[in-house]
């Protein structure tokens, strides 16, 4: 469903009511006007999809002694009423089944049925333990819940032991995670026939094993010197009059252009955690990735396209790849290494030489630009542009980015949410696989980057035109996370592949599990 910020406010007001009327126009204290932008701010970052409130959560263990644990039900309310199921060997039969078995058994004068009457009328009785087991149930009368119960509760135990095992290593778990570890615990272990581990299931899970909120990092707010309504009617201005201009191009024609600088380890800010821990410490595979970055240079058109090839600065100690340990060359994306991974004027030609001014490219572009230098340099650009291309460059104003440039508006929030979740699963359930070893991280962002750019995103690539201003159009969509790791429990497309999916293609909408996907492949298939 859609985040609507209108419904969060009348919440706000609901909440608030008991306060009092709301003043009209009341006299308002600095520390008041913060504590309203910082509110402001969180409806904005979930209104633009940056904050991911269901994953996002905290196992922690009260401390307080006089907390009651709610009783946890294991039956899950979304497979009622087959949840009072019996097991007779490899068949569940339910408990109405099973009463009118017990009474058919008991219906002669003296003594019971035989075992070969009993197993013609009721053909799951297959073996003498058959009976003992329905003597048992008849002894046991209201008080036996069912083998499914019994089985829930055993994989609620395990759940527990894995999680403790996970946190006790130092790794990040979600919500996602749980529901991939309880449906492999039943999957391997207590095999219970229509077990969905649905979002029901696992929110009172946690809450049986005290889950709450903790958050690993703190929230920080930008100033910026300038006033920030002179700051807003520039960007005003000129959005009006790109407007104005882009008017005589095809949207396939336009696009926009933005460096965005990517942490080799991309963590969310919060994890699930024992409670009454103080600190909060999760693993990283390696030190250095969470202080290095690389530089991340996409093209996304006004037309709800992605440029066909994205650039990519890496830093290297001597400014080169070693020969010994060759890149990959994906069709998606343009590497380049540098001393650091700051792009220079010299990367800026390359890029508009490998990316932007391509064979059978548009004739006509209208580039969108910020104030970086390199990108006020016009003549430097105009040297790179190829014979019969007619390019117009518009540079956004300085401090105006965060308003107006369509990739640093929205896009780039939902793509670095794609790259976080690939860590986390990889670090939760393929540890062996070194996300932030140079090889890996270009195919992880050669092939988010190609699922980002899939036909299916359409709208929601085009929408970041219409949040910065540029356009009116917007329609429904689900952002690339939403839609490609909603795998639920499916299995890999691939025959013989007994794994659980890590990813939903948005281009030929197969399930492929992480080791189809990245490890012995690279899914980069070529479905629009």
């Amino acid at each position: 469903m859609a985040f609507n910020k209108l419904n969060v406010l009348s919440l706000l007001i609901s909440k608030f009511e008991s306060c009092g009327p709301i003043p009209r126009n009341p006299t308002v204290t600095r520390e008041e006007r913060k504590i309203a932008d910082r509110v402001a701010g969180l409806i904005e970052e979930a209104d633009d999809g940056y904050m991911d409130i269901d994953d996002d959560e905290v196992l922690i263990i009260e401390e307080d002694a006089d907390y009651e644990v709610p009783e946890f039900d294991v039956l899950d309310s979304s497979d009622v009423p087959h949840n009072l199921t019996i097991r007779f060997g490899d068949k569940w039969v339910s408990k109405e089944e099973v009463d009118k078995a017990i009474k058919y058994y008991r219906e002669p004068a003296k003594g019971s049925r035989t075992p070969k009457t009993m197993s013609t009328r009721f053909r799951w009785l297959t073996l003498p333990s058959h009976l003992q087991k329905l003597r048992e149930i008849e002894e046991a009368g209201p008080n036996y819940r069912g083998d499914r119960c019994r089985l829930l509760q055993i994989l609620s135990d395990r759940l527990f032991e894995e999680v403790k095992k996970r946190f006790d290593m130092g790794i990040t778990l979600h919500d996602n995670s749980l529901h991939t570890l309880a449906i492999e615990i039943n999957r391997n272990e207590t095999m219970i026939q229509n077990f969905l581990a649905s979002s029901n299931w696992i929110s009172r899970w946690k809450k049986s094993h005290r889950i709450v909120s903790r958050k690993i990092t703190r929230f920080v707010t930008r100033k910026c010197l300038i006033n920030k309504g002179q700051i807003e009617n520039t960007a005003k201005k000129f959005v009006e009059v790109c407007r104005r201009e882009m008017s005589l191009f095809s949207p396939s024609m336009i696009f926009n252009g933005d460096q965005t600088g990517v942490q080799k380890e991309l963590h969310g800010a919060r994890a699930l955690a024992i409670m009454g821990e103080q600190d909060i410490e999760r693993i990283a595979q390696a030190k250095s990735s969470l202080t290095h970055s690389f530089t991340f240079l996409p093209m996304l058109f006004a037309d709800g396209t992605m440029g066909p090839k994205a650039y990519m600065v890496i830093g290297e100690t001597t400014g080169a790849f070693p020969p010994s340990r060759p890149i990959p060359d994906p069709p998606n994306l343009v590497v380049r290494p540098g001393k650091s991974h700051i792009m220079t004027k010299l990367m800026m030609c390359d890029w508009l030489k490998s990316c932007v001014f391509l064979p059978n490219g548009p004739t006509k572009l209208f580039m969108l630009v910020d104030s970086w230098p390199s990108f006020k340099d016009h003549q430097t650009i105009r040297s790179c542009v190829p014979p019969g291309v007619d390019l117009t460059i518009r540079n956004i104003p300085p401090h105006c980015t965060s308003l107006i440039q369509p990739l640093d508006k929205y896009w780039n929030g939902p793509w670095k949410n794609l790259l976080k979740k690939f860590t986390n699963y990889a670090l939760t359930f393929q540890p062996e696989y070194i996300v932030a070893q140079r090889n890996n991280q270009i195919w992880m962002v050669a092939l988010l980057y190609h699922q980002v750019s899939a036909v299916r995103f359409k709208e929601f690539l085009k929408y970041s035109w219409k949040k910065s201003g540029y356009t009116d159009h917007s329609c429904p969509f689900l952002t690339p996370s939403q839609y490609c790791y909603d795998v639920a429990f499916h299995d890999c497309y691939e025959t013989n592949c007994t794994r659980l999916a890590f990813i939903h293609c948005a281009r030929c909408e197969e399930f492929v599990c992480f080791h189809h996907f990245i490890v012995a492949k690279q899914h980069m298939c070529l479905s629009p």
